[in-house]
């Protein structure tokens, strides 16, 4: 049976679909049953304004099988737009609870991304925390082009059910876009930096910084780098302000 996929609903032009950890996980289930490749975008307020000016890195995102508002940059455009439904599912969490969903299934994962040794000590604190999780392969992100060919087919002999990919966006986007089908995974999630949270080299916020929308303050003070991140956050609010004057939009809809 075909996994159905969750309400869509359009931001700047770019899908997302309104979608909780439910939804999501239930989506996963169907879609490793179905055998149909599928790639999941998590959508970040970066990873937006990107799309909204880049054509072609829209119509990738746009052609995933699910996108999740990732970061709470995009649900407050999506309120700006007047756009109902949307609700934040962050990479880390859609990663964790597939993770601990492929364990009591009896799907296998390979975890493909992040700097040498990550996606390893993943699988270790992965294997810890759920004895009965198959790691079907890992493998760093830092490859070169002529070593893509020979990880792609190490991912085609595993046969993983899940592909989590960490290559950093837009990179993995494009990565999913161009080699899900040749792999022949039933889904892959891009999963940004969750490797190296699960590996336990990246805390994450308090659940109550979490719940107020703050992680991305609290992940700046430990990571001065991603202030890169942070700075896209006035501009996605300008474009989503702009588009809702030019749309004339005023009422919430939930109409993509």
């Amino acid at each position: 049976m075909m996994a159905v996929a969750p309400p869509r609903r359009e931001l700047l032009g770019t899908t997302v679909h309104a979608v909780g950890l439910d939804e999501a996980l239930q989506w996963l289930r169907d879609r490793i049953a179905s055998h149909t490749p599928g790639y999941v975008v998590t959508l970040n307020g970066a990873l937006l304004v990107q799309t909204a000016r880049d054509p072609a890195l829209r119509a990738i995102v746009n052609e995933a099988a699910m996108v999740t508002a990732d970061g709470i940059g995009v649900v407050l455009a999506a309120r700006i737009l007047c756009v109902t439904g949307i609700r934040r599912l962050a990479g880390i969490d859609l990663a964790s609870a597939a993770c601990a969903q492929a364990a009591v299934n009896g799907h296998r994962i390979y975890l493909l991304g992040a700097s040498p040794g990550v996606a390893e000590a993943a699988a270790d604190a992965l294997r810890a925390r759920y004895p009965a999780i198959q790691i079907a392969g890992t493998h760093h992100g830092f490859f070169a082009a002529d070593e893509e060919a020979s990880i792609i087919d190490g991912i085609r002999q595993e046969r993983p059910d899940l592909l989590l990919v960490a290559l950093g966006a837009p990179r993995q986007e494009q990565w999913m876009h161009r080699w899900l089908a040749t792999v022949g995974v039933p889904v892959a999630i891009g999963v940004g930096g969750s490797l190296d949270v699960l590996a336990g080299r990246v805390r994450r916020a308090p659940g109550w910084i979490r719940r107020i929308g703050m992680e991305w303050l609290f992940r700046v003070l430990l990571e001065p780098r991603r202030w890169s991140v942070v700075r896209t956050i006035p501009p996605l609010f300008l474009l989503a302000l702009r588009e809702r004057v030019r749309r004339g939009v005023w009422r919430p809809s939930s109409r993509a």
